[in-house]
């Protein structure tokens, strides 16, 4: 009787969380908290978006109609990129716990924060 050996994996196929999802047929965008609650911002209500590169990391900013919300991490210009097509599905922050890749175009969310704007 032959038994089977699970596949060898490849030194590079290390297993990673995902901190977003880009759709080109995405409506609205889903912002998950780290508490496992979430907000869906439908597309129509985006006002625009700041991509703003730094030393100690990056900043996306959208700006919607009632919200704000503030990214925060690494290498984020490919997702800001993507909401400039309004591709953006969904995005969370990282477990703590997550070590950063050291891959130079692997998008690394480290925290988001949402404000409601008053008034």
């Amino acid at each position: 009787m032959k038994t089977s050996q699970p596949e060898a994996r490849p030194a590079d196929a290390t297993r990673h969380t995902l901190c977003w999802n880009k759709d080109p047929q995405a409506q609205a965008l889903r912002v998950e908290m780290t508490d496992g609650s979430f907000f869906v911002f439908p597309y129509d209500h985006l006002g625009y978006v700041k991509f703003a590169p730094g030393n100690d990391g990056d900043f996306v900013y959208v700006f919607l109609s009632t919200h704000d919300v503030e990214i925060r991490g690494a290498n984020l210009r490919e997702l800001g990129l993507a909401f400039h097509k309004c591709a953006v599905d969904w995005v969370r922050a990282l477990p703590a716990r997550s070590a950063p890749r050291t891959d130079a175009d692997y998008v690394w969310i480290k925290t988001i924060t949402v404000s409601e704007i008053q008034g």
